[in-house]
């Protein structure tokens, strides 16, 4: 029985975001749409399913790589580090490859006065990856998303060392947080991504930056902190 069987075999329905029973005019499977008269939700119903609903035990135990912290004025901020699995490839790949392409093509050229612009432009591409990668590794290994929740307000913040991007987005009843598939790409797998949506306001982030073992703890979390049970 797939997903969308359980859910159509289900009975009652429930809401997706607050739990209150659902009434069957209001959710249309088929379509993934349901709303909810109570929390004012209006949007999927298979996605937001997809969050689970975790006891408080469940809560305070996060995953690896994963803290939470209580900060000035009853704010909650939930940190998530990078898996670094991937730098045991990237670091022998850059050192390597990078290394190599740098060397033969800019570090002995101007060692020995021989380079020319011609060679420089040839190695643009090989220089455009190196930062890429190198900016990657970076990441991996001293990178987070912090995602902080105070006074009705959600900030995410991206990047290394307080340096990335910030967004910020109002929340109140009603808000909903679900899991979606994102355009970003993994072995050209989509990559699931968190959205909070609180009327007209959208925010999805975590796509590529947020592990997958992560992001179902994180995603309950938000909607617990907002209200949606």
């Amino acid at each position: 029985m797939n997903l969308v069987e359980k859910l159509v075999s289900m009975k009652p329905f429930v809401c997706p975001n607050c739990g209150k029973e659902l009434a069957l005019a209001d959710v249309n499977v088929a379509q993934d749409v349901a709303l909810c008269r109570a929390c004012n939700y209006a949007g999927s119903f298979l996605a937001a399913s997809a969050v689970p609903r975790l006891t408080d035990e469940e809560l305070a135990r996060p995953p690896k790589r994963v803290t939470l912290k209580r900060e000035f004025g009853d704010a909650l901020t939930v940190t998530c580090r990078p898996t670094r699995g991937a730098l045991w490839f990237l670091i022998p790949f850059v050192a390597f490859w990078s290394g190599g392409s740098m060397a033969g093509i800019y570090v002995v050229p101007l060692a020995k006065g021989t380079f020319s612009w011609q060679d420089g432009l040839f190695g643009i591409p090989f220089l455009a990856g190196t930062v890429v990668l190198l900016g990657i590794v970076f990441y991996l290994m001293f990178g987070r998303t912090e995602v902080t929740l105070s006074k009705g307000r959600i900030r995410v913040f991206t990047g290394v060392f307080g340096r990335g991007r910030t967004r910020e987005m109002e929340c109140g009843p009603g808000t909903a947080v679900v899991i979606e598939k994102s355009n970003y790409r993994s072995n050209n797998v989509p990559q699931p991504e968190i959205v909070v949506t609180s009327g007209t306001n959208r925010m999805a982030f975590g796509a590529m930056t947020i592990g997958n073992d992560a992001m179902p703890y994180v995603a309950a979390l938000l909607r617990r902190a907002a209200g949606g049970g």
